[in-house]
């Protein structure tokens, strides 16, 4: 059987496969299923991604073998070792990329419909994009050491690195530049509504850094797979857990620096009401005049919203 699991409502569905399931994969509306003798592909009944009912799109009557399996809008890439294979639905191999060492790593980070993009992160130290509709592979970065986890931000202009020595490191795309590492690190996510915050897990214990701020941490046992809004997303044994996470810490962060706007944006992902009120406060204070409106609006204090309106 195959149990699909909507993280943000936490919805379940079961699919009975009759059959070894050897790897599955999942990518938007695409569901693709590995058994011992062939490869099942499903799709979402709607396009509606809250959607849990899956029909059969195409059967693939290929026994493969391969280390990893990930499927995008149309096709599916196979990983044996150093070797990708790219298929469409109907098993026909439309590309093949070479790699000059084992491939320990592979994330789809989108693009158009038959242009994906695709993450790898090799035994080298190597990380790497290629696009489906590319047969030339574009190296980002490389690092001393062999990559264990990696993840793009929501700009796709900083890529997190996780080395086999549990060394978490942050660098900037464009310039190449670290930014900053930390260690203690089996896995990482980049928050999906937040461009400078991400979380990592290792050492059971989790750490939410925003910035170039010191890390806020929290027990946890498992590994971090998602991160979206306040919500964490957890891997332990065979759990999935959700966990919600008070960002009042990281605003508070920004507050000590005098950074209005991007306290009042962590504020969106999840803070309590007082957290709002010293956000409120202190913008007001320092004449930050739209931020305490913003505050306030969603306190709705009208008391100081009237005031902060005449002093507009």
């Amino acid at each position: 059987d195959v149990i699909i699991q909507h993280l943000i409502t936490e919805q379940k569905v079961r699919i009975k496969c009759r059959d070894l399931v050897k790897k599955i994969a999942i990518y938007k509306h695409r569901l693709a299923v590995q058994l011992a003798e062939r490869i099942v592909i499903y799709e979402l009944y709607s396009g509606d991604l809250a959607d849990m009912h899956y029909r059969v799109k195409e059967k693939i009557n290929q026994k493969v073998d391969c280390n990893l399996l990930v499927v995008c809008t149309n096709h599916l890439v196979l990983c044996h070792e150093k070797k990708l294979t790219c298929l469409n639905f109907f098993g026909q191999k439309e590309r093949e990329w070479m790699m000059e060492s084992l491939i320990r790593y592979i994330k789809v980070v989108g693009g158009p419909s038959e242009r994906e993009g695709l993450l790898l992160g090799l035994k080298s130290g190597q990380i790497l994009k290629i696009f489906l509709d590319n047969g030339f592979p574009v190296v980002l970065l490389t690092i001393n050491s062999a990559i264990r986890c990696l993840d793009l931000s929501s700009s796709r202009t900083r890529l997190a690195v996780v080395d086999e020595h549990s060394t978490l490191q942050v660098y900037d795309i464009n310039t190449k530049k670290l930014e900053f590492q930390e260690p203690n690190a089996n896995s990482v996510a980049w928050n999906s509504e937040c461009e400078d915050m991400l979380c990592y897990s290792g050492n059971n214990t989790l750490s939410i850094k925003a910035g170039n701020f010191p890390p806020h941490q929290q027990k946890l046992m498992g590994f971090v797979v998602g991160f979206s809004g306040s919500k964490i997303f957890s891997l332990h044994v065979y759990s999935m857990t959700t966990i919600e996470v008070p960002l009042s810490s990281p605003m508070y962060q920004y507050l000590d620096k005098k950074d209005y706007n991007s306290a009042y944006t962590t504020g969106c992902l999840g803070i309590t009401e007082s957290d709002w009120k010293s956000l409120g406060k202190e913008a007001l204070d320092s004449l930050d005049l739209d931020v305490a409106h913003k505050a306030f609006t969603r306190l709705r204090e009208l008391r100081y919203l009237e005031f902060v309106n005449n002093l507009i």
